[in-house]
């Protein structure tokens, strides 16, 4: 039915988009980039006037911002679902169309055209998926956008245990028979092709390592005691450069120190994904999605979709990038270290006040980094507090792979009493709180937890 509605949908599109000009908005992030690039090499196909805007949120304050007309046909990607109820003013002067995954509000419009596998009872895909499959309908020759819709889904983490199931895994399908991804199991190290591999650990946070993931100097450590190498002739040995049994040893000592925290030892395994006919450091799927998402956390979004979109010239700027988004994090980790203050653990949840420590644009990351390292309980959600803008605070919640509880419903709750914005997904949510309620969050999410995990109010 999702298929057959995006069809449907495709179709009307197409009418509109010869005769107005339209105007699309997409997230900041790898889905929302990955998604933008799908769309904008599809505009270009049907050589039609658009202009493209990226946006960390979609806020009401930035909504009502927004020039719309009766001449403009706006499209909403990787957002705009659970906002609909802000849009009242747009919809009431133009059409719009919403290609979206998160969870949608009850709401109808007739300007309204609205994709999101939730309205079909689909299984949770990424929004490049459902740009990629309303861009095929739109142009059969898209469906050679196939890996930039995977991409988006990796950097969206829909792989459970980094393997694809269900929709997503159909279309993984469809990009093997085109020819345009492969597919083999490994270590799920990033950078395993390009760099040494004591800064392939280092980079490595999910899965996180413990006292190895952040420092180059305990990676050095960490392969000297379990005896690998890290140099051969001079030169620095990368993992695709391990012998089978050097590979083995060191999966064998990372399980070990995962156990230490209780941590799932298998999850170091998964699908590799190589993308066919790119360049060699842009050909590991995973690597590639995590420097869409540093170009989008670092206001670099045109680098991300230039890339996308085959200009491999950009690739000399990115490496800045990737640079940036990683000592950022690092920086991040590294100030939780030194101030264990900072998190706060409740009976039913743990809490990371950064106020402004970390950055807003990478909160989310580093909440997805620690919910399942040795830093909390891996047993409780995780709401992960930033600095927004003079008055708000950025919420980023997410949940340990073990609990499986609604965050999104959660969230939606939380805000209900103390005032904001919410939405998401059932395991990553997030939203925005007034700053002086930061502790009136923290006890209405005791109080929201205890009901809908306990039973009862705690």
């Amino acid at each position: 039915m999702f298929l057959d509605y995006a069809e449907k949908i495709a179709k009307i599109s197409k009418a509109i988009i010869r005769q107005k000009k339209v105007k699309i908005f997409s997230q900041f992030d790898c889905d929302g980039l990955c998604s933008a690039s799908i769309l904008t090499k599809a505009m270009l196909r049907e050589n039609v006037n658009f202009e493209l805007r990226i946006y960390k949120q979609l806020t009401e304050k930035l909504l009502n911002e927004i020039q719309a007309s009766e001449n403009d046909f706006l499209i909403f990607a990787d957002f705009g679902s659970g906002q609909l109820q802000m849009m009242q003013n747009i919809l009431d002067k133009t059409q719009v169309l919403i290609l979206d995954h998160h969870e949608p509000v009850n709401f109808n419009h007739m300007n309204l055209l609205h994709v999101n596998p939730m309205m079909h009872n689909e299984d949770e895909m990424s929004a490049s998926i459902v740009c990629y499959s309303f861009a095929k309908f739109l142009n059969p020759r898209n469906t050679d956008l196939v890996d930039i819709a995977l991409i988006g889904a990796i950097g969206d983490e829909s792989g459970e245990k980094w393997e694809f199931k269900g929709f997503i895994k159909k279309i993984l399908e469809e990009a093997e028979v085109l020819g345009k991804v492969s597919v083999h199991k490994g270590l799920r190290f990033y950078g395993r092709s390009t760099r040494p591999i004591h800064k392939s650990l280092a980079l490595t946070y999910e899965p996180f390592i413990p006292g190895v993931s952040g420092s180059e100097s305990q990676a050095i450590q960490f392969l000297s005691d379990i005896g690998i190498r890290t140099k051969q002739d001079g030169d620095w040995i990368k993992l695709k450069d391990l012998t089978k049994e050097e590979e083995q040893k060191l999966a064998s000592a990372i399980i070990v120190e995962r156990m230490k925290t209780e941590t799932a030892a298998e999850d170091i395994f998964g699908d590799i994904y190589t993308l066919i006919g790119k360049p060699e450091e842009l050909q590991d799927a995973r690597e590639f999605a995590t420097l869409v998402n540093a170009c989008g956390r670092t206001q670099m979004p045109q680098i991300a979709i230039r890339l996308l979109l085959g200009d491999y010239s950009a690739i000399e700027n990115s490496h800045q990038t990737i640079e940036d988004y990683r000592r950022m994090i690092s920086d991040a980790l590294n100030w939780l270290r030194e101030n264990p203050e900072s998190i706060k653990q409740t009976p039913l949840a743990n809490f990371i006040i950064a106020n402004g420590k970390i950055p807003e644009s990478i909160i989310g990351t580093i909440a997805s980094i620690v919910v399942n390292s040795d830093f909390v309980d891996s047993a409780q959600p995780l709401f992960a507090l930033a600095n927004s803008d003079e008055d708000k605070m950025k919420i980023s919640a997410r949940l340990p792979k073990n609990l499986k509880i609604n965050l999104r419903g959660v969230m939606t709750k939380i805000i209900s009493k103390t005032g904001g914005e919410a939405g998401g997904h059932a395991n990553a949510a997030g939203g925005f709180i007034p700053k002086a309620k930061v502790e009136e969050f923290i006890n209405t999410t005791q109080m929201v937890l205890g009901e809908m995990i306990v039973g009862k109010e705690s």
